[in-house]
């Protein structure tokens, strides 16, 4: 076997840490290095992730210090392999990059790539240049006031240009994006963000009519080439709906639409995209469109669906950015398979369309599924019940927010 010179340092501690710390763990057998503010319960008990705390990781001058510190007493003769596992992670790897240059592989694009997607009112105006279809937007900045005129009509979407400043200025009913049914409410939705701190433009949407299974992610991989090498979309046939994690995947099945994937193909391949991204999309049944909502500059929580799927994202980012042997051409994953991070339960009592349970039930019994964090290599008595007392929850919480 090939002797492992490299060890993934991979930054936050959800589900997302822990899906890449199993993929990781399943191509090479190794344990990775998660560095956190502190431990969520999607990595307790793990024996596949060692541990560095450091509650201020998100300052700039405690983050560079922490990887000096992880540099020195880590890199020796291994390669550092940095990976950002939540946006805010990434963007500071990003603006850090001179400064990380030598001493960690970095698997991303330049900052002034990035800004392409991570300010969302010119990631609309690429959108436009690239044929992708969006919800139609209108730009609301503290100067704006309370004297202007909507180009669409209520409900709306009510969301952030810049999510990692706006996660920076938390304030009492914080939701990630609101939906909103009449202007009172919005006017006074903005004025509670701006009063937080929050000083860049929101981002006020046509909401595209309906339910968890209008949504779609589509997971990429574009190389250090610049070229895309990898593509799975799902239907997310169900979301989370808790206040704070609206929008979270949930339970997606695999479902390609080539003529979509292939425009954001372009998109990526046109700005100089490199690494992970997780773009959001939702059918719009009233033109028979799928419009973008965003990308993520990060694989997505749901990411696990690729690995587990037969393509390990850790396979691919390893053997581009470390041992520079990644095969060119581009795979468009088209056989079903389903994802999930809550109970089977769950899924089948509150996934509406009857046919996809259907499709789910078969999937699952032919083996062609996964759970992002239940792993056999990783399952001592603790950890087994942790994972059992969070599918409770589960159940708990879509009964209050979501009924049936």
């Amino acid at each position: 076997m090939e002797k492992i010179d490299f060890l993934p340092v991979l930054l936050a501690s959800d589900i997302n840490v822990y899906s890449m710390g199993r993929a990781f763990h399943e191509a090479y057998g190794i344990r990775s290095l998660m560095v956190a503010r502190q431990l969520s319960g999607a990595v307790l008990h793990t024996k596949i992730l060692d541990y560095i705390e450091e509650p201020h990781l998100d300052q700039d001058d405690v983050f560079l210090a922490t990887m000096e510190r992880i540099y020195k007493e880590y890199g020796g003769e291994r390669k550092l392999l940095l990976i950002g596992c939540a946006d805010h992670y990434v963007r500071l790897i990003v603006n850090h990059r001179e400064a990380l240059e030598g001493k960690f592989i970095m698997p991303y694009a330049s900052r002034e790539v990035m800004d392409n997607i991570v300010l969302k009112e010119t990631f609309y105006r690429r959108c436009e240049e690239f044929g992708l279809d969006y919800a139609k937007t209108f730009v609301h900045t503290p100067d704006t006031g309370y004297d202007y005129t909507l180009p669409m009509s209520f409900p709306v979407v009510l969301k952030a240009s810049d999510s990692v400043k706006y996660h920076a200025h938390k304030f009492e009913g914080f939701h990630k994006v609101f939906f909103i049914h009449d202007r009172k409410t919005l006017d006074a939705t903005l004025k509670k963000i701006y009063a937080a701190g929050y000083d860049d433009h929101m981002l006020i949407q046509d909401m595209i009519p309906g339910e968890d299974a209008c949504i779609y992610d589509l997971q990429v991989y574009t190389g250090s080439d610049h070229k895309v090498k990898l593509m799975n979309m799902g239907n997310v046939v169900l979301e989370e709906h808790t206040p704070t994690a609206i929008g979270n995947n949930a339970a997606t099945i695999v479902e390609p639409h080539l003529d979509v994937m292939k425009k954001i193909q372009s998109f990526l391949e046109g700005i100089g995209y490199e690494g992970m991204c997780d773009c959001d999309l939702k059918y719009d049944r009233r033109d028979g469109t799928y419009k973008m909502l965003e990308i993520n500059i990060r694989q997505g929580r749901s990411h696990y669906r690729v690995t587990g799927g037969g393509d390990n994202i850790a396979e691919l980012i390893t053997e581009d950015y470390v041992y520079h042997r990644l095969k060119n051409g581009t795979k468009y994953v088209t056989e079903p398979f389903f994802w999930h991070a809550v109970p089977l339960g769950v899924v089948y009592k509150y996934v509406k369309d009857k046919d996809k349970v259907k499709q789910i039930r078969q999937l699952v019994k032919e083996g062609r599924s996964c759970h992002s964090l239940y792993y056999d290599k990783d399952m001592s008595p603790k950890r087994w019940v942790y994972l059992k007392l969070r599918d409770i929850n589960m159940y708990r919480k879509y009964k209050k927010y979501l009924k049936d």
